[in-house]
């Protein structure tokens, strides 16, 4: 019954579609299909890019509402000081979380930064301060435009908020409780990393280890992503996104790492909360995230945190249903469950390894879902 699907993964991985992969299917809490393909073995890490925003800071808005830190109504002018445009009393963090803000999607904020800021507080907070000076395309609430700034605007909040860093807040509000050790943000101090020349040896992981060889042991947990010109190396046990790099790891839109079993852990909890049968976040907040959806705004994609299928050409596939919910990250990786249904499918790859310019998972992670549907959930 899973012959076709082994067999599918292998020759995506001989047509170049992805170097790694690993796959995750579970309905409730039975796990249904698990495999590695490629280079991954058991805890192999990758980095999840955009996965980070509904399963760290989206999760993590939840929890800070839930506790009255926060409220969905309250505005960034509020909440940063460096935010003092008239526009943002009116983007509040219901408008960043379902990225109907009017902020722009994506700015190249890291190559304004000399390399020395690279990494640093000093460098996060010029970051920050660029977003805060972005202006946007649209009023808040208009429209959908998906936007990592808003998203990087939101995981400052929560960390003010909070009263804590964001990889802090995640390992011990989220990681800790659910056991998942294989997730986690990986800091870095940036300009340490970048050679003169691609011959120049460097190294670079979250700790600085003097031990050449256990560094290296340790970097093998971790899928490579993209052969970087800025970087001037492959990048490997380090964000591939080059903002939060420049953040230093750590930042609302991207940043963890993870593998599918620990991603399966937490998204079954996550949809728990909504029938009070966890503890992790209120069922009446949890429904107001991953609920199902009332109405569409132009363009609408999204809920707080998290996307919902497409009418034409959805990632997902086509047998998802409207009350779906998922993500996509840019690395190759994405979530997609099916609240009514009860099931979920977990797609980790590296597949910008070495070259972004590799898009075949466009037209495969829709197919593999279909295939995965008819084979295994559609009995």
């Amino acid at each position: 019954m899973t012959k076709i699907i082994d067999r599918t993964f292998k020759e995506a991985i001989e047509d170049g579609v992805f170097p790694s992969a690993e796959i995750l299917v579970a309905k409730g809490d039975e796990i249904l299909f698990h495999e590695r393909y490629g280079n991954a073995r058991e805890h192999t890490c990758f980095d999840i890019a955009s996965l980070t925003k509904p399963l760290s800071t989206a999760t993590l808005c939840t929890m800070l509402l839930g506790d009255g830190l926060l409220k969905f109504d309250d505005t960034i002018y509020q909440w940063l000081a460096g935010a003092r445009e008239p526009f943002h009393k009116k983007i509040t963090i219901r408008h960043l979380l379902n990225h109907t803000s009017g902020l722009a999607a994506w700015q190249p904020f890291y190559r304004e930064l000399p390399l020395s800021l690279i990494g640093t507080e000093d460098g996060k907070r010029e970051i920050l301060e660029s977003c805060y000076r972005e202006q946007t395309e649209n009023e808040p609430g208009e429209k959908t435009l998906y936007s990592d700034i808003g998203y990087m605007i939101l995981g400052e909040i929560l960390e003010q908020a909070g009263d804590a860093p964001l990889d802090s807040m995640f390992a011990d509000r989220i990681a800790k409780p659910l056991f998942l050790a294989d997730t986690f943000f990986v800091r870095n101090t940036g300009s340490d990393h970048f050679p003169r020349s691609r011959t120049e040896n460097t190294s670079s992981s979250h700790v600085h280890d003097p031990n050449q060889k256990h560094h290296t042991e340790k970097k093998r947990r971790f899928a490579p992503t993209e052969d970087c010109p800025w970087r001037k190396r492959v990048i490997h046990g380090e964000v591939h996104d080059q903002n939060a790099y420049a953040m230093g790891g750590v930042a609302g839109h991207a940043g963890l790492f993870s593998t599918a079993q620990d991603i399966n852990t937490l998204t079954a909890e996550l949809v728990k909360c909504i029938d009070n049968k966890s503890s992790l976040i209120p069922p009446e907040i949890a429904s107001e995230f991953i609920g199902k959806k009332k109405g569409k705004l132009a363009g609408e994609e999204f809920v707080l945190g998290w996307n919902l299928p497409s009418r034409r050409n959805s990632a997902s596939g086509h047998f998802f249903s409207a009350s779906s919910i998922g993500h996509l990250g840019f690395t190759g990786c994405s979530i997609w469950i099916d609240i009514e249904a009860g099931f979920r499918i977990i797609l980790l790859t590296n597949r910008i390894h070495p070259t972004p310019m590799n898009e075949k998972i466009k037209s495969f992670r829709p197919r593999i879902h279909d295939l995965i549907y008819n084979e295994l959930l559609s009995g």
